[in-house]
């Protein structure tokens, strides 16, 4: 047991010096550290997801594939590594492949509020609005208070024209924040709405 922590040791050196170059912006240096605790846990994905991120960052989104990828055949479940891949395959123009490999990655984690935000970016570039709502409502039903993502729901449905659902979604919002400016703004939004649906109504009566 002992002998395994002390071989484990340098690999988390690596690795933890190679997330700090990549956090401050130094990618040349956090790759050679990635690279080197590679060498010393060679079927750990977690340096080829930091390969992958510091690439990325130089925008080389092919090599950023790779390196997800070769994080996905060590570990299928590791939602990171999907996130990372949904990232830059997005980037590089393939969305609704982008959208497929997000959702996989919030099939794993769906509490991953990053995971969350490409996937509705992505969702909404594509008018896939149903699948943005089946996430937010995953994340809601771990995180009901999450104030944001409820928004996000209620600005959902209103794009789908379930003007019911966004209003629910509204008033649970002001038990907690009645200022909310983003609700307020919504909710007259839906109040014009409504009124231009009663005018019509009784133009055609």
């Amino acid at each position: 047991m002992e002998q395994n922590m002390s071989e484990n040791v340098p690999f988390e050196i690596y690795q933890e010096l190679g997330e700090c170059y990549t956090q401050i912006g130094n990618i040349d240096e956090a790759i050679v550290h990635f690279e080197t605790a590679c060498r010393f846990e060679p079927q750990s994905e977690r340096p080829f997801i930091g390969l992958g991120v510091a690439v990325m960052q130089k925008n080389n989104l092919d090599e950023a594939k790779y390196y997800f990828n070769k994080a996905i055949d060590k570990n299928p479940n590791n939602d990171k590594a999907l996130t990372g891949l949904a990232m830059a395959i997005t980037n590089s123009g393939d969305v609704p492949e982008g959208l497929k490999t997000y959702q996989k990655s919030m099939d794993i984690n769906p509490t991953s509020l990053t995971t969350l935000m490409g996937l509705m970016k992505s969702a909404y570039a594509l008018g896939e609005l149903e699948v943005a709502v089946t996430y937010l409502n995953k994340y809601l039903d771990l995180y009901p208070g999450n104030m944001k993502i409820l928004y996000c729901l209620a600005g959902t449905y209103f794009k789908q024209k379930r003007y019911h659902e966004c209003r629910e979604c509204l008033e649970k919002i002001f038990i907690f924040e009645p200022e909310h400016p983003d609700a307020n703004d919504l909710m007259r939004a839906l109040e014009e709405v409504h009124q231009e649906c009663t005018y019509a109504e009784c133009q055609n009566s």
